[in-house]
């Protein structure tokens, strides 16, 4: 299962789980409702046995409230695993076998009393709940379990008198034990076509980020794919803070150059360039995130490797692949926004915030200053190791920006030597 599915799944789970918690707090709130109203009307049982049995009933119904307010506090808490949905599920299936088998225990009834008892006819809800969590193995289980413990209790003989079970059995076939039968067939519906809803709403949102994933990888970088699909479209758009060094590149004169080229030997050109910029980033572990004519905006991102001497090792690369015409290259290290921008006609990833203005002046400020390379103090200071031939420029000012800031550079010639040494 790819980690996208894997995600869905896991939501899904833990929605659904929550709704059976809500399920079960309506479901043991009606039961209670109704038997306490069917009572009203047709008076208490004069009878110590079965006033004994509307215990085990209202034990079960608040054991069963309990188990859903405890489920739906460890979702919204946060604290949800996908296996708890296991004993979950099991802890549904015990309540009724022992609810069944301490009601015949009480009646003194054999087992093949046990489809008497309105407890056993929470099964099909309970099957119904478990249909809600996507989880075949899961229901499987389920139904392996109340079935075996079903055939289990259908064996137990006779536990006390026979008179005094005939006389337990005429309150079992009188309104209040068949109102709460007919409310539990109303709540197995009600549950069935709350899980055709769930299967629905899942079917229809997993249609819906498919069709979001379809437009943003369109402008997505390929590598951010593994990212989407782990954190999900709503939580890329929501963004975040990163430590990122930031490149910039550019073609010096490209202007000048693309007027003497024909069409086809232009496009030829920027394919060969914009080829060997891809090849360095993947050697290198950085994304392109955008072409822009002839420029480009590499991104490094500083949780994977030490991004400065990733970046530089991509200026290196470049700068001694592609020889064909002078580059101008601006790295800066720093905090940026990173996240996913736009309408839903056009998503884009986008990396936003300081770090990415000064890199960009950077490179603007190469042709000025006669430099293949610039890089800030930032990233000189981060570098794993430093070649030699490095110029130190320690003021240097950059325009739309107050104060100066202190830089490295390298010639076309000093960055292509440090590129042939390193290789």
């Amino acid at each position: 299962m790819t980690p996208q599915a894997q995600r869905i799944f896991f939501e899904a789970e833990a929605q659904a789980e929550h709704l059976i918690g809500i399920l079960r707090l309506i479901i043991s709130s009606s039961l209670g409702v109704v038997l306490l109203v069917a009572l009203w009307f047709t008076g208490m049982p004069q009878s110590e046995v079965l006033e004994q049995q509307l215990l085990y009933a209202a034990f079960t119904m608040a054991s069963y409230f309990g188990l859903g307010t405890v489920i739906i506090l460890l979702i919204r808490s946060g604290q949800f695993r996908a296996w708890m949905a296991w004993p979950s599920a099991l802890i549904d299936c015990v309540f009724i076998l022992l609810g069944s088998w301490l009601s015949l225990s009480n009646m003194g009834l054999s087992g093949q009393f046990i489809s008497a008892f309105p407890t056993i006819w929470l099964i099909p809800v309970v099957l119904a709940c478990g249909a809600l969590r996507f989880n075949p193995a899961l229901l499987a289980c389920m139904s392996v379990v109340l079935i075996v413990g079903f055939s289990v209790i259908l064996n137990i003989p006779f536990l006390g008198p026979e008179t005094e079970a005939r006389e337990g059995l005429r309150f079992l076939f009188g309104w209040p034990p068949n109102v709460v039968r007919i409310v539990m067939i109303s709540l197995a519906a009600i549950v069935l076509v709350a899980a055709s809803m769930r299967i629905r709403a899942l079917l229809r949102r997993s249609i819906d980020e498919a069709q979001a994933r379809g437009q943003l990888t369109r402008f997505l970088p390929t590598e951010l794919d593994d990212q989407l699909a782990v954190r999900g479209l709503d939580a890329m758009r929501a963004g975040e803070q990163k430590r990122m060094a930031i490149l910039f590149i550019d073609i010096r004169g490209f202007t000048a150059l693309a007027e003497t080229m024909a069409p086809p030997d232009l496009s030829a050109f920027l394919a060969r360039y914009r080829a060997c910029i891809s090849k360095a980033a993947d050697a290198t572990g950085g994304i392109v995130d955008k072409f822009v004519g002839d420029g480009a905006m590499i991104i490094f991102d500083d949780r994977h490797a030490d991004a400065a001497t990733c970046a530089v090792a991509f200026a290196h690369d470049v700068l001694a692949h592609f020889d064909e015409v002078p580059l101008g290259i601006g790295i800066h290290l720093g905090n940026v926004f990173a996240g996913v921008v736009g309408d839903e006609g056009r998503l884009e990833h986008t990396v936003l915030g300081d770090t990415v203005n000064v890199a960009a002046r950077l490179e603007a400020a190469t042709k000025a200053e006669g430099m293949a390379l610039l890089v800030s103090e930032d990233v000189m200071q981060a570098l794993d190791h430093r070649e030699p031939g490095w110029q130190h420029i320690p003021s240097l000012t950059l325009p739309g920006r107050q104060g100066s800031i202190s830089v490295w550079g390298l010639s076309l010639d000093q960055a292509r030597a440090a590129a042939t040494s390193a290789s």
